[in-house]
């Protein structure tokens, strides 16, 4: 159920599919229970699917809470899982199945089944980091959308205060500055119901003023967010990228500030089982750090395997000539990649990996022995 890595295993995969598609299922059955005679004769077989769903998604809770229990120091295993009981996502796994439960026992009204139903799918922002990306996003914008947000209710409040003493003595509808102010919230959000409309032309001329007004508003809000969001996947890209270098072995004499430099160089990179990541006499333009996984190299004197912390591609830059060998994704693979301009920056910088890396290469270069795993890369 909870696995550590890029690559879980595939009892947790098919165990995130069940527990994905049980929420799903649940919340779609809780939001047509809302329909009338939705089911007719399939009644009986929506709530045996309402069931299942429900054992899966209680089954769910039961565990998570016994993982807290065990995951916990042997004097404080009820802190630990009190703690994930009163954190978002225990709050969550609680609500998605324990009213619905409770309701049932005592018969409570059907409206409650359907708003925890409906609850129940936020249970999903567990596989999804969507969620704490927006948190991250209106904390990191707080102080930008505070003064957008000041923007609009000052538009809101002056717009409609100017239309009520306008049309306040031949329009009912803007007889008070709260009633005029329907009208500038749907008019400033562009969206023009058309229920109150200005009957003077000078309102008229105001409206239109007010509409165009709503256009500049609503992209304030917006270019802070989109600006937020590039900037927080940007930096979520770049603390992955980050830990990922800090992890191979080749770079474990860095210290943090130069990791960060050599992460801002690296791509990283997935790759399937079977994948060929570079042929045998094509042109080295990159080099490859091998994070997870394992891939196969295919040489003139034979096929041998690199796993994780392994590095190859860089005989073809150094020596600027075609690739000594093929290789190609063992497993699924994650790989950072530093291509051939980069590569020039990072041993111009780092002079002393320059040195390791014309080692492997020179020993890669001069093994003859079809055996030996580090002929050919």
């Amino acid at each position: 159920m909870v696995a550590e890595g890029p690559f879980p295993p595939r009892r947790a995969t098919i165990y995130r599919a069940l527990l994905m598609a049980s929420i799903m299922l649940s919340t779609m059955v809780a939001a047509l229970d809302t329909v009338p005679d939705m089911w007719g004769e399939y009644y009986g077989a929506s709530r045996l699917l309402l069931s299942l769903t429900l054992a899966v998604l209680t089954f769910d809770y039961l565990v998570r809470l016994w993982q807290a229990w065990d995951s916990g120091t042997e004097d404080k295993p009820v802190r630990s899982m009190l703690a994930y009981a009163t954190s978002p996502y225990g709050i969550f796994d609680f609500l998605a199945v324990v009213p619905f439960l409770v309701g049932e026992a005592l018969g409570l009204p059907r409206d409650g089944e359907t708003i925890f139903g409906i609850i129940r799918f936020l249970k999903l922002a567990r596989y999804s980091p969507a969620l704490e990306t927006l948190g991250a996003v209106m904390m990191a914008e707080f102080r930008p959308l505070m003064s957008a947000l000041f923007i609009m209710v000052l538009l809101i409040v002056s717009t409609s205060a100017l239309l009520y003493f306008v049309e306040r003595d031949v329009n009912p509808s803007f007889a008070s500055v709260p009633h005029a102010m329907w009208w500038s919230v749907v008019t400033l959000a562009t969206l023009g119901y058309g229920d109150v409309v200005p009957a003077t032309a000078l309102g008229k001329v105001f409206g239109g003023v007010v509409a165009i007004l709503g256009l500049c508003m609503f992209a304030l809000p917006a270019s802070i967010l989109a600006s937020g969001f590039t900037e927080e996947m940007r930096r979520q890209s770049f603390v992955s990228t980050w830990h990922l270098v800090a992890k191979v072995p080749f770079f474990a004499k860095l210290q943090a500030n130069q990791i960060a430099e050599v992460a801002s160089l690296l791509k990283v990179y997935r790759a399937v089982k079977g994948e060929v990541l570079m042929r045998e006499g094509d042109l080295g333009e990159c080099m490859y750090f091998l994070v997870n996984g394992q891939v196969e190299v295919l040489g003139r004197t034979g096929t041998f395997l690199l796993k994780q912390g392994d590095f190859f591609g860089e005989i073809a830059l150094l020596e600027q000539r075609p690739r000594t060998a093929t290789v190609r994704a063992a497993t699924r693979c994650q790989l950072l990649i530093l291509d051939a301009r980069e590569f020039h920056k990072f041993v111009s910088a780092y002079p002393n990996l320059l040195d390791a890396i014309w080692e492997i290469a020179r020993s890669r270069m001069a093994v003859k022995d079809p055996a030996n795993p580090s002929d050919e890369t």
